[in-house]
């Protein structure tokens, strides 16, 4: 992980986890300075999609606004490495996570909405209890185990959307499914290398690079765009199932814009 750095403003690290950014080397108030920044890209992608919600079902607007708060959140835990602010960024992933599955099971399976509620309210409190009730190695498995199973559903959800929309002639916005599984494995393995092989793109000694290139910042920014893609993907199929006429755009060739006509 991160080599040791003098303590800043916030004091010692009290987190599961500390990254590979060297803490403190920017600012004394900020621990990791990247990581803290790049999580803006959270906070304003996730406001884009609030604003261009086509839908008019408020749930597409409470994932996008989720994915908001995971971003304020992000940017506290980066900023000071304490137990109490991982909290605030890793809890809200599993809370955005289980609201787009509601979204995606209720829109594609002939199922009682109350009672998926009610299960994945009951998954997701039970998951927030255990996570904060453990600190350490077992708190971060938990929270990977739990997020990354939930990811692996959408994925699938996700995958339907896809073949509904191409057998419909809207390839071009089924096409935001690889796109965003793209996008989000780059993102993963920018996060599995800068957690797991920390020493050997730090630009340390044992490095084989001659700089930080700063891979969980990356992890922020590729993440945030391949969830834009995932949740344009599904607002699009929601049009499609309820009939809604929509088109779709691409703002500056990458960023995935939709809107009712």
């Amino acid at each position: 992980m991160a080599p040791l750095a003098p303590v800043g403003f916030w004091g010692d690290v009290t987190s599961s986890v500390d990254w590979c950014e060297e803490n403190y080397q920017w600012s004394p108030f900020i621990a990791e300075f990247f990581n803290s920044w790049s999580s803006l890209a959270m906070i304003i992608l996730g406001e884009c999609c609030a604003r261009m919600n086509p839908t008019g079902y408020s749930a597409f607007t409470l994932l996008a606004r989720s994915i908001t708060v995971v971003g304020v959140g992000s940017w506290l835990f980066h900023a000071t490495l304490k137990y109490s602010m991982q909290m605030t960024d890793e809890l809200p992933m599993l809370w955005a996570i289980s609201i787009a599955c509601y979204i995606a099971l209720t829109m594609q399976f002939n199922v009682n909405r109350a009672r998926v509620k009610r299960l994945l309210t009951l998954w997701t409190l039970l998951v927030t209890v255990l996570a904060a009730a453990f600190s350490g190695k077992v708190q971060f498995f938990m929270f990977q185990l739990s997020f990354n199973g939930l990811s692996l559903v959408m994925a699938y959800m996700c995958w339907r959307a896809k073949v509904d929309l191409d057998e419909a002639l809207m390839g071009h916005v089924g096409a935001l499914f690889g796109a965003g599984i793209k996008v989000y494995a780059s993102a993963a393995l920018v996060w599995l290398i800068d957690t797991n092989l920390c020493s050997y793109v730090n630009g340390s000694t044992e490095s084989v690079l001659p700089f930080n290139m700063q891979l969980h910042a990356w992890w922020h920014v590729l993440a945030s765009l391949g969830l834009v893609y995932l949740v344009v993907l599904l607002m699009g199929h929601y049009c499609l199932l309820k009939g809604i006429p929509f088109k779709m755009r691409y703002v500056a060739g990458v960023f995935p814009y939709i809107h009712a006509e």
